[in-house]
């Protein structure tokens, strides 16, 4: 009788270990660290599983916290004219960060080495901070730099908002607080050792004579403001000698920034509209990101031996005149070794790609804007004639202009969109649209051999349309790319949102039937 109970003793073993919650007998430091990948306010809720898991969220390495845009648009009277105490607008936010901040505290002690996960994430985002709020912060950044550990991230944004106004044709308007308002740094910030990134947005920098960010990595800097802006970037950027990461957005103080003495390995440089030069060792370079004009001749210097692999170019206002013409091919020839390139072309005149140079290393090309005429039809077949080697195509034709004409009220706003697409003459492609729009007519295309281009029908294995609506020139596009495509592997089309599904339908056996090749295929 004795086996048969052992055994009977070991199957209810087995059974009681089955039942057992293996997750919440790992160590705090691990489920710590896998809360840290879920949203702080997502994470805190973990409390309310049980005891065991009360106090884990105090040893989550990421602490961040951020206010929705348009959250303190209406707290200017309440606050500034209502009330005469001058009160915080974010309570909220400067409570919560205290909180979870406190809690660490209070459990593992007040120095960095009590903690078993030390913190090396923190961030805050404001909707609009108010000049009010600095000793707050202040503090706060106290408490975090001075448990530094081994290894810290900050990411400190003082405004919510569009890091560019002139994509909506604005002239700088006036959407933040005055400089007087914005808030200074504390120069203890640029002495903490332990930082590896650091990204500032609306805020003064106010660095000390000397700066010891021997380790920083990353630095990202968005509409940095005070009068000599430009000159403490310049600055903060010499002084930190192991910068691979580097991020320079709506800085309109800056006009010159060099960097020879440190090896890059990724560039953004966006909507510093007043940038006039800009020197950089390329001898490590991989990606680079620009936004803003069309840039003279002698903007951009690339020393060393530029071997850019991703490129990204959008244009804030692109305006097809003759000198912009020859500015952006000589910029787009800086570039061509690139392997990716990302482009968003915002309709620009058929005449640009006209002058597109040749990209012989190119194996995916990225094309983000609306196809609202023939001429952009065009321009796609030019610039595919430029790239031998191109193997993934993907568009994205979005046209915010066009969907909020559709979906929205007639407005002054929209009233005059009709209008410049009637002096673009697309009106007629407009209308045909539309008296398409639920019954697709057959398209009369150009014979596929006029469109017979190498690497669309050797080397093109993916092809991916986003934005896809029953439009005359999105249909003759899809089908010129589909009907050539010998060799493609997949496709995917994304249709736009809110159509009928019944012309979804049409239009996705519209598409199958010029498919030529046999392709993973995905419609949504």
């Amino acid at each position: 009788m004795a086996p048969p109970s052992r055994k009977k003793n070991k199957s209810s073993s087995s059974s009681s270990s089955g039942r057992r919650d293996r997750i919440s007998g790992l160590p705090d430091s691990l489920l710590g660290h896998v809360l840290s990948y879920l949203p702080n306010k997502e994470a805190g809720r973990a409390a309310a599983l049980g005891r065991r898991w009360r106090d884990i969220f105090c040893s989550v390495h990421t602490i961040s916290f951020e206010e929705e845009e348009g959250e303190r648009e209406e707290d200017w009277e309440t606050y500034f004219i209502e009330v005469e105490e001058r009160r915080s607008c974010s309570n909220d936010l400067l409570d919560t960060i205290s909180a979870a901040l406190f809690r660490r505290r209070r459990r593992y002690g007040s120095t960095a080495s009590g903690l078993p996960v030390p913190l090396r994430r923190f961030g805050f985002t404001f909707d609009r901070y108010s000049h009010w709020d600095k000793v707050a912060v202040d503090q706060l950044l106290f408490d975090v730099l001075r448990h530094a550990d081994k290894e810290l991230h900050l990411d400190l944004r003082f405004l919510i908002g569009p890091i560019c106004n002139r994509r909506n044709g604005d002239d700088g308007e006036w959407i933040i607080h005055h400089e007087d308002w914005a808030h200074i740094l504390p120069r203890r910030l640029f002495s903490c050792t332990a930082v590896r990134t650091l990204c500032l947005g609306h805020c003064n920098l106010n660095l000390p004579e000397a700066i010891n960010l021997p380790f920083l990595q990353t630095l990202r800097l968005t509409g940095i403001l005070g009068d000599d802006s430009g000159e403490t970037i310049q600055k903060l950027i010499s002084g930190c000698p192991s910068i691979a990461d580097l991020t320079l957005e709506a800085n309109d103080g800056l006009e010159k920034v060099v960097v020879l003495d440190k090896r890059l390995r990724r560039l953004a440089l966006r909507c510093c509209h007043n940038l006039k030069k800009a020197s950089i060792d390329a001898s490590e370079l991989m990606s680079l990101d620009y936004s803003g004009a069309v840039p003279e001749e002698s903007f951009l210097s690339l020393h060393g031996s530029p071997a850019v692999s991703s490129c990204t170019i959008d244009f804030c206002k692109a305006t097809p005149t003759k000198p912009d013409l020859a500015r952006f091919r000589r910029f787009l020839r800086m570039v061509s070794p690139s392997k990716h390139l990302r482009l968003h072309h915002r309709v620009l005149d058929a005449q640009f790609f006209a002058v597109f140079p040749s990209f012989p290393s190119l194996t995916r090309l990225e094309l983000h804007g609306p196809i609202r005429s023939s001429n952009t039809v065009d321009a796609v077949r030019m610039i595919l004639e430029q790239t031998p080697k191109l193997e993934v195509v993907s568009l994205d034709m979005d046209d915010p202009e066009r969907r909020e004409l559709e979906e929205g009220e007639e407005t002054q706003e929209r009233a005059m969109y009709r209008e410049r697409l009637n002096r673009r003459g697309a009106d007629d492609d407009h209308q045909q649209c539309h008296q398409s729009c639920h019954d697709p007519v057959e398209l009369i295309v150009p014979n596929p051999s006029s469109y017979s281009i190498r690497c669309l029908r050797r080397r093109v294995k993916e092809i991916n349309m986003v934005s896809y609506r029953c439009d005359v020139q999105h249909r003759v596009l899809a089908s010129l790319l589909f009907r050539n495509a010998l060799v493609l592997e997949r496709m995917c089309v994304v249709f736009v949102k809110k159509g009928p599904s019944e012309l979804q339908e049409q239009l996705m056996k519209e598409i199958e039937s010029w498919v030529v090749a046999k392709p993973e295929k995905s419609f949504m």
